[in-house]
Formats: C-alpha cells, sequence, structure tokens
C-alpha cells in the first residue's frame, strides 16, 4: 500500500460498512439512520479522494459521534490528519484503530510512519526479550478474540466430562481432556481480561498540542524539566488538579496540563 497516502474503503475488513448493514438488519437502528451513516461515510471517503481533508475529516468525526467507532473509521481518520500534518491527532486515531484491530498490518505501518514524524526522539527503557515476545503475543488478538477461545474452550471441557460421566469406554481420557481445556480456558480468559484493560483503560495519551513543557511539580510555577512535542505517547500515572503526573518512554516522569494531550 502506499503509506498514509490513501484513505481506505477497507484494508481487508470493510467494517463500517459490515456494522452498519448488521444495526440495519437486527433493528438496533432505522434503516434511514444507517442508509445516512453510509451516505457519510462514502462522502467522507469522496472528500478524502478529492484531497479535502478538512471535509473527510469532519465526516468521519460525524459518524465516530454517531456511534461507529471501527478501526476502519479511525484508520481513514488518522490518514486525512497525516495529509494535513496533524502528526499528533494521526497519531492518536491510529493508536485507537489498533486499539479495536490488534496486529493490523496497515495501522502498524501507518502509525510507524507517523511516529517517524515526530520531533522528540525517544530511546525506549530496554526490555527482557521474553518479555517483548509475551507482549506481543497478548496484543496480536483483541480481548473479544481470547474471550471467545476461553468460551470455545469451556463448552470443549463440559464436553469431556460428560464423556466421563456417561461413555464408560472413555472415562479416563474424557476426564483429563476436560481438565485440560478448563485449565486453557483460564489462561485465555486471563488473556481477555489482561488486553481488555489495555484496550480501555484510560492510562495512555498522545500530546495532541505543539509542544508542551514537563514540570517538576503540579505548577505552573515549578521548574520546567524539558519540552516535549506532538504526537509524544504518555503514560498517565496521576493527577492533581489540572495536572498530571505522567512518564514518557524512555522513562522519564514529570508533570503536564491535561489540556495538552488527549487520552487514547
Amino acid at each position: 500500500m502506499t503509506p498514509a497516502a490513501t484513505y481506505t474503503d477497507g484494508p481487508s475488513w470493510s467494517l463500517t460498512r459490515i456494522v452498519l448493514v448488521l444495526l440495519c438488519a437486527l433493528g438496533l437502528g432505522s434503516g434511514l439512520h444507517a442508509e445516512t451513516s453510509a451516505q457519510l461515510f462514502d462522502a467522507a471517503n469522496t472528500a478524502y479522494k478529492n484531497k479535502d481533508y478538512d471535509l473527510a475529516i469532519a465526516g468521519y468525526d460525524k459518524l465516530l459521534s454517531q456511534g461507529y467507532k471501527t478501526a476502519e473509521t479511525y484508520y481513514n481518520l488518522g490518514d486525512a490528519f497525516y495529509k494535513k500534518d496533524s502528526i499528533g491527532q494521526a497519531i492518536l486515531c491510529y493508536e485507537r484503530a489498533l486499539r479495536l484491530a490488534p496486529g493490523d498490518e496497515d495501522i502498524t505501518f501507518n502509525l510507524k510512519l507517523a511516529n517517524q514524524k515526530t520531533v522528540d526522539r525517544l530511546i525506549p527503557v530496554p526490555q527482557l526479550a521474553i518479555v517483548q515476545r509475551w507482549d506481543h503475543f497478548v496484543e496480536a488478538r483483541s480481548s473479544r478474540t481470547w474471550s471467545i477461545l476461553a468460551g470455545v474452550c469451556v463448552w470443549l471441557a463440559l464436553a469431556g466430562f460428560a464423556a466421563y460421566l456417561f461413555v464408560q469406554s472413555i472415562r479416563r481420557l474424557g476426564f483429563y481432556f476436560g481438565v485440560v481445556l478448563l485449565l486453557c480456558a483460564g489462561f485465555f480468559g486471563s488473556l481477555a481480561w489482561s488486553q481488555s484493560h489495555a484496550e480501555t483503560g484510560a492510562d495512555q495519551a498522545i500530546l495532541t498540542t505543539d509542544n508542551a513543557y514537563i514540570k517538576s511539580a503540579p505548577d505552573a510555577s515549578s521548574t520546567d524539566l524539558f519540552m516535549i512535542h506532538e504526537g509524544i505517547k504518555l503514560r498517565i500515572l496521576d493527577h492533581v488538579g489540572e495536572w498530571s503526573k505522567v512518564r514518557l518512554a524512555d522513562g522519564k516522569v514529570g508533570w503536564v496540563q491535561q489540556a495538552t494531550y488527549t487520552v487514547i
């Protein structure tokens, strides 16, 4: 694909259209409302094709405000912001899209491109290789996928215990089969909980103003430690009034005003 060069009518998903059709079919919204939303999505895509990025952004924002928060919509909105060189907003949208579609190659690629355009070059605190591999493994699937796997294991475990109770010839096999699958269900359930916390947690944010000073204390008159620039990812540690204590990828800690960032 062309890096962050064009919206997508769906990388491989076309989720927005699917969601609209399903909502209409299930009766969760009127047919007219679904049709209007689909038209809005197509109009935003057309505006992007015509390089009217402001109109495209307005269209995608309106779609999100109506509740259609899909990876595809955030991805396209990120591309529109990228074209306007609004790197902080682009990174924010790509991060939100990635939470909804973990491991998606198109989103990951464009997020990497946007991060390369940030001013600050932070060297992340090194992690053990085994920790990195584990994090990548967990983040490769959404919490919903891990939950489905846990549910499947529970049902198969019940089938194994049913075989233990009612099928004499495979009682022992059915019992061990059920125990193993219950353990697998617990494992996948813990992964679902961990990933759900990562997807819905409000402890990560993107600096969306041009720049901001990191302060030594939650006070405007405190010492300026250093300056950070648009697009930097922050981990929020604490809040005091209008100030937040944050940690950067390189491990530095300080205070910044809440108005300077947007929570992912």
